[in-house]
């Protein structure tokens, strides 16, 4: 992806971490939620292959999926424990198959068609083959609580 993608946190009015994904070298915004899975679809469906978490403390460009290797030199750009749970549900997440999930894995694909729903088409490179499942409207607008941006 010529796209530069670049992932930063910030916390709610309630203190809630909110990830803030952002591409084109951090200048357009694409999605910002409470849930790591969700930011992890996201940049799955663009075929991203790096992203840079940008923090109070730094900045670094990792692989997608993160690396266990990496994971010390994230958790050095991190504040505090809520950031460090985010982050390390997001480094779990970013291994997922979105398309092919594991067969009890019920929220992967709920994961990826709330992502894309809210992105660019233009930025969307994989995407489910099939049709939304029964209830997923209804899926929707449950997770949308939890969507920041765009604003729903």
């Amino acid at each position: 992806m010529d796209n530069k993608i670049v992932l930063s946190l910030y916390k709610n009015s309630r203190n809630a971490v909110i990830g803030n994904l952002f591409v084109r070298d951090g200048k357009e915004r694409v999605l910002a939620t409470t849930h790591p899975a969700t930011i992890a679809a996201s940049i799955f469906a663009m075929e991203g292959c790096t992203l840079v978490f940008k923090s109070e403390k730094g900045e670094a460009e990792f692989t997608f999926p993160i690396k266990t290797e990496d994971l010390v030199a994230l958790a050095s750009l991190l504040s505090n424990q809520d950031q460090a749970d985010f982050m390390s549900g997001f480094a779990t997440f970013s291994r997922f198959d979105f398309l092919h999930p594991l067969p009890f894995d019920d929220q992967a694909d709920l994961h990826l068609r709330t992502a894309i729903f809210h992105m660019d088409e233009a930025l969307v490179r994989i995407a489910p083959l099939s049709p939304a499942p029964k209830g997923f409207k209804k899926e929707l607008r449950n997770r949308n609580r939890y969507v920041y941006f765009p604003y729903c």
